[in-house]
């Protein structure tokens, strides 16, 4: 009869014939029991592994916390490595059963030799995944996605750990979303997980020191074998740095869309294939179109006359590929809608990439049409009032003296006084000292009372002669109905008052003799019966007339034929040319018979256009019209006046043209406002000197005034450091206000052309270590200059005080718009006859839309008004690096430091150079 088999029996000999290794280990770690497939795996006998500690088998036991905890289930993925008999590692998949028996804990372990090429994968997936800087993680699909897997990246993120993800109930995904991303999630979860695809999130969550994050996340879904969604996989990245990036560029073109819509001017950024990439709203409101209407269209084909088109579109094409310098201005017409023509005043500028390469052009425009049509009314204004055979003056009626601002041809030629010799005075000059007149005093109340006024007064010329002025003044009233102005029109009268004062004197003369008359009447009659010319005495005196006819002819002749510097022409109705005479004849090889009774439409050098426009002058002319404009004919520029000419009969039948030549006066303009706006420029150039040179002159001397003080109070016996720190800080302000007169003195010396340029023959490299062991003292806490160069001696011919000038100011940049602890770093190569000089900073850089003016005078950019400087040395370094045939040039960027580079001959083979660029 068999024995009845107990369940003690039955667990030892399940425990026996488990192919898997068993061990039952006590809580201080000590073996209590192993199965022979244990001990081979180990490659020990029966019970030599008993009593011994599980670490002498497994060595990372107590490492991993999890192998130390009692009350935990541990299954893989967890790696151990197991050690043999003989020492040699190898790896092992395990799982722990904690337990409790009899009052004892116990863990109860199963372990196999693992799949070598399994746990090497699970090794580097785990590796891997403990390197990305994500976080990788699994989660259930029900909120709030308790997670079942998350990478150590969390802690860094997050800052919470995976356990607290895992076992801690109040700390899961969703609690860490921004409240105000929160419904916006769900709703992209849900709807992620209804079309069972791929799909991404961007939100934000707060981690555990309250601290916001951005979080870029994709999420895929996984799926069970009923192809429902029984889980989350994904990957999470911080992106709060580029986010905050992203937001401060999209507030900074906010910005400037909202200064390029409140400016005035119009804005847009042409591409290279000619098309409108930027607008601003003053470009829509000129044009007349919206937005939509002119970006991505051709410009030139859509916005530019076609008359103008080509030279136009040529312009860009030279800028584009860089043959040509962009024009700082330069004008053209638009076409707008509705086919009107606004005219332009554009300014612009390059637009580069990353490799320093044209990709467009910012153009900036001014509407000048109105102002150019309104100057184009004055100029013709200005010139009648000089043609007009009245003198007219105009009084400035605001200030003291009512001094004349203006006064025509007319009144020089009535007065003899130049322009120079009337302007600023009060018109009583004109009357010396005849002041006790009546007109004088009616003149004087009107002007008082602002009132129009008509007058007779005595005037003298310059030379002193007396002239009757027939005078007549109008006020002229702001909008404000405030006098502003006076204009006086003088006509010189002399003649008539002539001629008035000898027909008083005859009707006078007449009356006493007119009795005589009546008695000499009958002896006249008897006189005339008996002396009655003959026939042959009225032929003597026909002939007289006819000589004196023809003298007078031939002198009028004479004196147009030498007309200077002109023409005169006179046509009649039917247009023909039926006199013309002049000095210009001449010069033009115009000959008068050929010219002569010719109609105007067979004068050959004449084109259509101008035939058309002599006949709509001439209909003008006939009719009553005196005109006066400007022409331009080969090359020359002409004043033209018409006149109308009548017969006997008081008729008008012919119209009178002079042509003068007024090309030189022209020329004579021009250089006048060439000199008048040089003269503004310098006037500008004093003031921002005078403005700039107070303000830096006034830091350091404040500084050496208080620190000056501070040495007199402290004065005593153990004051020693803090008078020399004052000492100090006077020596430095000195030395600043030094450097500032230099840069004024080598401006002045500049401007004057008085820099000469004297080289030597010197050892580069040691005389750059010097220049840099002067400039320790001006360095900051931390900063350090360092010498790269490509040879151990660079012997070079050039001024060393020029070179000195210039690496001083640069390397003083450098020093003065770095922080401390950043290095500064000089680089210098020879390359043939070519030598290079980098200097390169870590500094605050310089905004790119100011790079374009930093060479300037006085120029400084704006994030670097705060800190000490005249806005010269950078111009003083281009001017003298071009004194020394060489040139410089720059790369900067905001925030991340500049580069400034010369390139210089290594010899210069001139003794003495005295020439600026």
């Amino acid at each position: 009869m068999n024995e009845q088999l107990t369940n003690s029996d039955l667990f030892q000999s399940i425990f026996e014939s488990s192919l898997a290794g068993l061990f039952v280990v006590d809580q201080h770690g000590s073996i209590l029991i192993a199965n022979m497939s244990a001990q081979k795996m180990f490659g020990y006998v029966e019970g030599e592994l008993v009593q011994r500690d599980i670490q002498f088998i497994i060595p990372d036991w107590k490492l991993n916390a999890v192998g130390a905890e009692m009350n935990k289930v541990v299954v893989g993925p967890n790696q151990f490595y197991g050690r043999d008999r003989n020492g040699v590692k190898f790896p092992i998949d395990i799982r722990i059963v904690p337990t409790v028996v009899k009052s004892q804990n116990l863990k109860v372990i199963y372990c196999k030799p693992a799949d070598i090429s399994v746990f090497e994968s699970d090794r580097k997936f785990r590796t891997l995944i403990s390197n990305v800087s994500g976080i990788v993680y699994r989660s259930k699909t029900d909120r709030p996605w308790n997670i079942e897997f998350i990478s150590e990246a969390c802690l860094n993120i997050t800052g919470y750990s995976p356990a607290q993800f895992y076992d801690s109930p109040d700390i899961s995904w969703d609690i860490l979303i921004h409240p105000e991303d929160l419904s916006r999630i769900l709703l992209e979860v849900e709807k992620g997980m209804a079309d069972k695809k791929q799909y991404q999130l961007t939100y934000r969550i707060a981690t555990a020191n309250k601290q916001i994050k951005w979080i870029w996340e994709q999420v895929s879904c996984v799926m069970d074998e009923q192809g429902n969604v029984c889980g989350l996989e994904g990957f999470m990245q911080d992106i709060t740095k580029g986010k905050e990036i992203e937001m401060a560029l999209d507030k900074e073109k906010k910005l400037l869309r909202q200064y390029m819509d409140s400016s005035p001017t119009m804005f847009l950024v042409i591409n290279k294939d000619h098309t409108v990439e930027l607008v601003n709203k003053r470009t829509c409101e000129i044009l007349g179109l919206e937005q939509d209407a002119i970006l991505n269209k051709n410009w030139f084909g859509n916005f530019i006359p076609a008359r103008d088109k080509k030279r136009i579109t040529e312009l860009f094409e030279d800028i584009f590929q860089e043959k040509l310098e962009v024009p700082n201005i330069h004008e053209n017409h638009i076409v707008a809608k509705g086919g009107e023509e606004r005219l332009i005043q554009w300014s612009n500028a390059t637009l580069r990439n990353g490799n320093n390469e044209i990709i467009g052009v910012v153009s900036s425009g001014l509407d000048i049409t109105e102002t150019t049509f309104l100057q184009n009314t004055l100029n013709i204004r200005n010139r009648a009032l000089e043609a007009v055979g009245n003198g007219i003056i105009i009084v400035d009626a605001k200030l003291p003296d009512q001094p004349i601002i203006y006064c025509n041809k007319s009144f020089t030629d009535i007065t003899g006084y130049g322009t120079e010799e009337v302007t600023g005075k009060n018109c009583r000059f004109l009357q010396n000292d005849d002041r006790d007149q009546l007109g004088i005093a009616q003149l004087a109340r009107a002007v008082k009372e602002g009132t129009p006024c008509r007058v007779l007064v005595r005037n003298y010329r310059k030379d002193g002669a007396l002239f009757w002025n027939d005078l007549f003044i109008t006020p002229l009233y702001d909008k404000n109905e405030k006098l502003t102005h006076f204009i006086g029109v003088l006509n010189d009268v002399t003649e008539i008052q002539d001629a008035k004062k000898k027909l008083e004197e005859y009707a006078l003369h007449l009356e006493n003799t007119v009795e005589e008359r009546t008695r000499e009447v009958q002896s006249t009659v008897q006189k005339l019966v008996s002396t009655s010319l003959s026939l042959e005495d009225q032929l003597v005196e026909t002939q007289r007339a006819e000589r004196k006819a023809k003298l007078s002819r031939a002198l009028f002749t004479a004196i147009a034929h030498n007309f200077p510097n002109g023409v005169i022409m006179v046509f009649n109705s039917d247009y023909e040319l039926v006199y013309v005479e002049g000095e210009e004849m001449d010069r033009i090889n115009i000959n008068k018979s050929d010219f002569e009774g010719i109609p105007i439409d067979h004068i050959p050098v004449f084109s259509k256009w101008q035939i058309n426009k002599i006949k709509s002058d001439i209909r003008k002319t006939l009719r009553g019209s005196n005109i006066s404009f400007e022409v331009d004919f080969q090359n020359q520029c002409y004043a033209v006046n018409s006149t109308p000419l009548y017969s006997d009969e008081k008729e008008i039948k012919w119209a009178l043209f002079v042509y003068n030549n007024v090309t030189e006066q022209k020329e004579v303009q021009h250089k006048l406002e060439k000199t008048l706006k040089v003269e503004k420029e310098l006037n500008e150039l004093k003031s921002r000197f005078i403005s700039m040179a107070s303000h830096e002159f006034r830091t350091p001397l404040s500084a050496i005034l208080s620190s000056a003080i501070l040495i007199g109070k402290q004065n005593e016996p153990g004051k020693e450091d803090r008078r020399m720190k004052h000492v100090s800080r006077i020596r430095n302000n000195v030395k600043d206000l030094v450097v500032i007169l230099n840069d004024f003195l080598s401006l002045s010396k500049l401007e004057e052309g008085k820099v000469q340029v004297k080289p030597k023959s010197f050892e580069l490299i040691q005389f750059v270590k010097m220049l840099i062991d002067e400039l320790e003292p001006n360095k900051k806490e931390g900063q350090d200059i360092v010498l790269k160069h490509s040879q151990p001696s660079i012997s070079v011919y050039l001024d060393p005080k020029l070179l000195n000038h210039i690496l001083i100011n640069l390397l003083s940049n450098a020093i003065k718009y770095s922080e401390e602890q950043k290095e500064i770093i000089i680089e210098i190569k020879v390359n043939g006859k070519d030598l290079s000089i980098n200097i390169k900073d870590k500094g605050i850089g310089i905004p790119k839309e100011e790079q374009k003016n930093l060479f300037n005078r006085f120029f400084r950019a704006e994030n670097a008004t705060n800190i000490q400087g005249t806005g010269l040395g950078l111009h003083i370094v281009k001017q003298y690096t071009e004194l020394l045939s060489g040139g410089v040039s720059f790369n900067s960027e905001l925030g991340v430091g500049s580069t400034f580079s010369l390139m210089l001959p290594v010899n210069i083979y001139e003794n003495e150079k005295n020439s600026i660029n």
